[in-house]
């Protein structure tokens, strides 16, 4: 393995294959992996002898209950959805790859020029196969890693990520461990997938012709029948399953069952939240369609980046906003855009079949 690091670091796993060999490796893997299995099975436990004891033993546990409460809501799902998945793949490199080891390199916690999410961190490290060329380590990292990684963070924390250690494929996905300076044993192993973080280098080609502009964007059959199942599927709940939910509480209120008034709040809470939401929907189709139906397909180039979870959409001067949880894809670099892009608009991939509203960025466009 020693080939393979930066000429000015040691092979301190004295292994000459993959990661898996190393015994501090598999011990610190170990270590994560047990922990996470202790957690649930403590929790799985817990709540296996509450079931089993009487009113008076658990009136006496009444806090650790809130306790184990409240962690089985937020830290079990964290652990099984998280974490073990987690080291399931950690270990899948861990045992195809070798360590590669950076002493202290350039880290960041946002805004790297290569980043499609401008608020992702980053670590430049040695490319594996041309040690004098940097690549970037681009992805989301945990709490704990941004803690450490931030310029203002305090000496003692950026100590413990002073030796960074990564092995895999830098353009694809990576396991990243850390530990101080004079450590020889890897800490916190993740993994992370690298193959969506970076902007295109290459503008993607489309073969998709455009239609005519004398037609407007909803007369494009692909772009018309994606409106239109998308209509009809809102329509049928509101149709079906809302008048279902009145029934239900109708029957609750006749029946006269006090044991069942717990099923009627069920039901208003769910009127009361998800109903408006689903009418606002409805709305908002409409509206795309009549914009749909005012302008013809444009295409434009495009660069898509993110902020968190958000997709920003660059077009020309102009940064558009997609709806929360709407992504357009890895690779775009151009776009079908009807409408202004100054108001209100509606863009999709190429092709017409995935139309989007967008709406002009507040924050990020200078006011004209």
């Amino acid at each position: 393995m020693t080939e393979q690091l930066p000429s000015s670091v040691q092979d301190f796993t004295q292994t000459a294959s993959v990661a898996w060999n190393d015994t501090a490796t598999r011990r610190a893997w170990w270590r994560q992996t047990v922990r996470s299995l202790l957690v649930v099975g403590l929790c799985a436990a817990w709540w296996v002898w509450y079931a089993g004891t009487t009113v008076a033993v658990r009136e006496q546990v009444v806090l650790l209950t809130i306790a184990f409460f409240a962690y089985s809501a937020f830290g079990v799902p964290l652990q099984l959805l998280a974490e073990l998945p987690n080291a399931w793949r950690v270990r899948r490199l861990l045992r195809a790859h070798p360590w590669q080891i950076a002493e202290d390199p350039p880290r960041g916690v946002s805004d790297h020029p290569k980043a499609r999410d401008v608020s992702a961190a980053w670590f430049e490290v040695p490319d594996p196969a041309a040690p004098e060329r940097q690549v970037p380590l681009i992805s989301r990292a945990p709490l704990w890693w941004v803690r450490r990684m931030k310029p203002d963070a305090p000496a003692e924390r950026r100590a413990q990520i002073a030796r960074l250690w990564y092995c895999g494929l830098p353009g694809d996905e990576v396991v990243i461990a850390a530990s101080r300076a004079k450590e020889r044993a890897p800490r916190r192993l993740r993994h992370q997938y690298l193959r969506h973080s970076l902007l295109p280098e290459h503008a993607a080609r489309t073969d998709v012709p455009l239609p005519h502009p004398s037609r407007s964007a909803l007369s494009h059959p692909p772009t018309a029948r994606t409106v239109r199942r998308r209509l009809v599927r809102l329509l049928i709940v509101l149709v079906l399953v809302w008048p279902a939910v009145l029934t239900m509480q109708i029957a609750v209120v006749a029946g006269g069952d006090s044991d069942k008034v717990g099923l009627f709040a069920l039901a208003l809470l769910f009127e009361v939240t998800l109903l408006p939401f689903h009418v606002f929907l409805i709305v908002a189709n409409r509206r795309m369609a009549g914009t749909l139906a005012g302008h013809p397909w444009r295409l434009v180039d495009c660069e898509i980046r993110s902020r968190g979870k958000a997709q920003l959409i660059h077009v020309g001067d102009r940064t558009l906003l997609p709806p929360p949880h709407t992504q357009l894809g890895a690779g775009v670099t151009q776009l079908w855009i009807a409408g202004h892009p100054h108001r209100r608009c509606v863009v999709s991939v190429p092709g017409g079949a995935r139309p989007v509203r967008v709406a002009m960025s507040t924050t990020d466009n200078t006011p004209t």
